[in-house]
C-alpha cells in the first residue's frame, strides 16, 4: 500500500503535508518536483521543497520537468529563474539513481503522465497484455535507460538526450509527434485513451477534481492537496500545513 502525489512543483507546503500523512507506509511522488507555477514563489523555497523531498525516503519517479536538470538534460529547463539552474540540477544529479520512471504498487502501474494506447501500439515489445504493473513497470525502467542515452541534434548550444517512443510530445503539448510518451501524454487533448489493460495511477495534466475511470486516476488535482491512498483506492484530501 502507499500514499501517491504527483505534480508538487516546489511547492513546499504540499511536500510536507504529504510526507507527514501516513508516515508509517510508503509514499510515491509521481514526478515534477522543481518548477513552481506560483510567481510569489522564490528560488529559495523551492529548492527548500526539493531538499526535503530528496531527504525523505520516497520513491521518486522522473517528470519532465525534473528530467530538463539532469546531467544529460532531456529538453531545454522550464525555470523561469535562469539562474536557478544550476542550483536545481546541482541537488538533482547526485540522487539521479533513486529516480524511475514507473513504479508498480497493490495493483497499480505509476507513471508520470500514463501510457497511452497509442505508446503501448509503439512499443510492441511492452507487455501491456500481461496486465501485470510489476512486469510493465520493471520493462519501463529497463527502456528508459536505452532510450536515454540517445541524443538528440544538437540544438543551439545545447546537447539534448531521449530518443524513442517514451519521449514523444504530441502537438498538444508543442511537440510534433502522433503520441506522447510516458512524461508528456496528455489524456484531456489526445485521441488515445489511456491503455485499459492495466491499473493506471499518474498526473501531468491538471484536472479540476477527482478524475475516476475503472481502469485509471488522474491525480494531479487543482486547489489544494490531494493524494491518492492505495489502500483504501480513493483519493484523500489533505489538510495544508
Amino acid at each position: 500500500m502507499a500514499i501517491v502525489i504527483s505534480d508538487i512543483h516546489g511547492d513546499i507546503k504540499k511536500a510536507r503535508t504529504f510526507l507527514e500523512y501516513r508516515p508509517d507506509i510508503e509514499h510515491v511522488i509521481l514526478g515534477d518536483l522543481v518548477d513552481s507555477f506560483n510567481f510569489g514563489s522564490t528560488i529559495q523555497k523551492e529548492l527548500e521543497c526539493l531538499d526535503l523531498i530528496l531527504r525523505s525516503n520516497s520513491i521518486l519517479l522522473w517528470g519532465n520537468h525534473d528530467l530538463a536538470y539532469t546531467d544529460k538534460p532531456c529538453w531545454p529547463p522550464y525555470s523561469r529563474l535562469p539562474d536557478s539552474l544550476n542550483p536545481i540540477s546541482d541537488m538533482i544529479i547526485p540522487h539521479m539513481g533513486r529516480f524511475k520512471v514507473a513504479h508498480a504498487v497493490d495493483g497499480w502501474l505509476c507513471t508520470h503522465a500514463g501510457v497511452s494506447t497509442m505508446l503501448a501500439k509503439n512499443l510492441p515489445a511492452l507487455p501491456m497484455s500481461s496486465c501485470d504493473p510489476v512486469r510493465i513497470a520493471d520493462w519501463l525502467n529497463n527502456e528508459f535507460k536505452q532510450q536515454r542515452i540517445l541524443p538528440r541534434p544538437q540544438t543551439g548550444q545545447h546537447q539534448y538526450y531521449g530518443v524513442g517512443p517514451l519521449f514523444a510530445i504530441n502537438d498538444a503539448r508543442g511537440g510534433d509527434d502522433k503520441y506522447g510518451g510516458i512524461f508528456w501524454y496528455d489524456h484531456q487533448r489526445e485521441l488515445a485513451k489511456p491503455d485499459p489493460q492495466v491499473k493506471q495511477l499518474f498526473g501531468h495534466t491538471h484536472v479540476a477534481g477527482p478524475l475516476r475511470r475503472d481502469t485509471w486516476n488522474n491525480i494531479n488535482i487543482e486547489g489544494g492537496c490531494w493524494v491518492f491512498d492505495t489502500e483504501e483506492s480513493d483519493f484523500v484530501l489533505l489538510n495544508r500545513n
